[in-house]
């Protein structure tokens, strides 16, 4: 921290700041053959300009706003799609787009225009701009050493901000009607004549900026390019269609554009899947739910409305076959439906990009409507998107519900819930039988899809084996878990595989129940708490021993014990009230040992910790598991301690239930 303020206050000697504000360089290659300078910066460097940028981010991005979007603007890039859409559809006669690239613009802006900028605007980080830009820091690239002496300095958290607050006065000095920065991304709109003096503007203040105009790269959208056909400003501009055109990555309007951003995805999202399969299956399920499907498609469904766009089908196609490769399950219509659901309402938390379309949208339009009227002139923020109005339609279809309250309208989740909410009643209106209905109920409880949080760590004993993957996704969506055949005790199992998570015989019962006990104990340990598992003389009228108990006192000046039971959610004896009620054997359960250890209840503050196969929990076990949580908490000040054991004990059950019906088959 000492070194972090001497690095704010910009002490250091010019030999020190060359070195200190210099970093590791690496080249990639840029799509069109050229190279693309990455500079990582030192550590506590990186860490003193956060500290700075934090400091000023929230007051200069409010200055800077709305012409610049790039820095500090939450939804920026988003707002200025949705803005530009509306522009493109409502574009006055005469009047065109533009999209400005700049030469390799970060590495190019002038030193003297940054440092101008920020003496005049923040100067309570000036000291620390000034002591980066004051020297010629060494960049290191293999065995090399290159001295950075033009732009920012790349890798710098403070990089963006000093290069929108050098080209701002820039853009403030146009006088196009409308001017979107998105860092060095520039947009202009306006009649021909005024965005054309604007451009030769802007190309003639390279020597005061830094800033050459690539103009190969420019583009220009019109309806009629027959007025620019003299043109010398415009000359190498590409000339692009309303339809094909792109905005900071995202497609404006429905078209060609839009189906060619859907179909690269599509093929990223296979060529991915194709790898996934060289994976541990649980390293491949959380990449796919967690980076590699809806996390990159979803910019583009909150930037586009790709809702009626066949595509997404074919997204999700591609994204059904390659999950039930990743996870060797076969999954019908109703499986897949069920497993595109969020996890808290019965799913694997694969969305469906089809289902998901509108909602993103609609949120993200709502999000950022107040954004949009202040890029836009008066005579056109007046006028509607219309496609809002037909992402609103196919959102009503697809959710049966009206629409969210206008102060609940920029959050997606609002928008999603009734759509996930009508397609879980779909799901569950399908159930077949008794058994269905409980694993719907079950997989919708509260804590039962923990596992599918955990990250797939092997070292803490996180990661489950390929098999117990499939076996855990079989048996919560319903999938075919093997052939139909006789166990070792002599009772027939179906397909389904549910008969070992209840067998008599079935070892590895105990070894799930005894795994589980010794998670909760340690968690208790964890928590500064002696505590000893199974005590011989607790109970001496009759020599009963619950799994453990507190050597301290846990509330009312009274030790805690528990218990740990898991009840089979499909067994006979519980399936009738399985099927009707989530949770309905855990309370079972749990009712049961309460009354076997009613005689602790003078001596003990007793627990019983009732989970069913299922993954349903009863409440006292749920307020226990929060508690001990809590208590950890403020042993070792993370935040995160509820939620890891939650997810450890939810990942022993699932391992558990894997062997359980592993048993059932005669390997001898």
């Amino acid at each position: 921290m000492d070194l972090v303020n001497v690095l704010l206050a910009g002490s250091c000697s010019s030999e020190i700041n060359a070195i200190v504000f210099g970093g590791r360089l690496i080249a990639l290659a840029k799509k069109d053959g050229g190279i693309r300078p990455i500079s990582v910066g030192y550590t506590l460097r990186r860490l003193a300009a956060k500290c700075a940028n934090n400091f000023v981010i929230k007051r200069r991005s409010e200055a800077l706003r709305p012409l610049q979007l790039g820095v500090g603007v939450s939804g920026g890039a988003e707002a200025a799609v949705h803005a530009a859409r509306r522009l493109v559809t409502n574009l006055p006669q005469h009047h065109v787009v533009v999209k400005l690239d700049f030469s390799n613009a970060f590495n190019s802006v002038r030193r003297d225009l940054i440092l101008d900028s920020i003496a005049a605007h923040s100067p309570e980080i000036y000291r620390l701009v000034h002591a980066a830009y004051s020297c010629e820091p060494i960049l290191a690239f293999g065995d090399y050493q290159i001295l950075s002496k033009e732009g920012t300095q790349q890798g710098d958290p403070l990089g963006p901000l000093e290069f929108c607050e050098a080209v701002h006065p820039l853009l403030t000095s146009l006088d196009s009607d409308i001017k979107i920065g998105f860092m060095d991304d520039l947009t202009l709109s306006g009649d021909l004549h005024t965005v054309e003096k604007d451009v030769i503007a802007i190309r003639d203040s390279a020597a005061e900026t830094g800033l050459q105009l690539n103009q190969a790269k420019c583009e220009i959208i019109m309806d009629d390019f027959s007025l620019i056909s003299t043109s010398t400003t415009f000359k190498e501009f590409i000339r692009v269609e309303k339809e094909e055109m792109m905005l900071l990555g995202a497609p404006v309007i429905k078209g060609k554009a839009q189906d060619a951003a859907i179909q690269q995805k599509i093929d990223e999202l296979d060529r991915a899947t194709k790898r996934l399969s060289l994976l541990h299956a649980h390293d491949a399920l959380a990449l796919l739910k967690n980076s590699l499907a809806m996390p990159k498609l979803l910019y583009l469904l909150r930037t586009a409305d790709c809702s009626g766009n066949q595509l997404l089908d074919v997204f999700d196609s591609t994204l059904r076959a390659g999950l039930s490769k990743v996870l060797n399950v076969d999954l019908n219509d109703d499986q897949w439906l069920q497993a595109s659901l969020p996890v808290g309402d019965g799913g694997l938390g694969i969305r469906s990009a089809k289902m998901l379309a509108p909602s993103a949208f609609l949120a993200s339009a709502a999000s950022t409507l107040a954004l949009q009227q202040s890029i836009l002139p008066d005579s056109i923020n007046s006028l509607e998107d219309p496609t809002v109005a037909s992402a609103e339609t196919r959102w009503s279809s697809l959710s049966g519900s009206v629409q969210p309250a206008i102060e609940e309208q920029h959050i997606q989740k609002a928008w999603d819930k009734p759509v996930t909410g009508n397609q879980q009643a779909l799901v569950f209106s399908r159930a077949a039988g008794d058994v269905d209905k409980a694993r719907l109920l079950a997989a919708a409880s509260a804590h039962s899809g923990d596992w599918l949080h955990a990250p797939p760590i092997a070292s803490v004993g996180l990661r489950l084996s390929d098999e117990a993957v499939r076996v855990a996704v079989a048996h919560r969506l319903g999938c075919k878990a093997c052939e139909p055949h006789i166990c070792p005790c002599g009772k027939a199992v179906d397909a389904r595989g549910l008969h070992g998570l209840c067998c008599r015989r079935s070892g590895p019962r105990h070894q799930r129940h005894h795994q589980m006990n010794d998670i909760v104990w340690r968690a208790i340990k964890r928590a500064q708490i002696p505590a000893a598992k199974e005590p011989v003389s607790l109970m001496q009228q009759d020599g009963k021993r619950p799994d453990g108990t507190t050597l301290l006192p846990w509330a009312r000046g009274k030790p805690m014990a528990w218990d740990v039971t898991v009840p089979d959610t499909y067994a006979e004896s519980h399936i009738d009230q399985t099927a009707r009620e989530a949770g309905s054997a855990a309370n079972k359960a749990a009712a049961n040992k309460t009354a076997k250890y009613s005689a602790l209840s003078a001596s003990h503050v007793f627990f019983p910790v009732a989970v069913e196969t299922a993954g349903t929990w009863n409440q006292s076990a749920i307020e226990l598991i929060q508690e001990i949580g809590r208590r950890t908490t403020a042993v070792t000040e993370d935040t995160r301690e509820t939620v890891f054991l939650f997810q450890r004990l939810s990942i022993a059950l699932q391992r558990g239930n894997a062997v359980a019906f592993l048993s059932t088959f005669d390997t001898e």
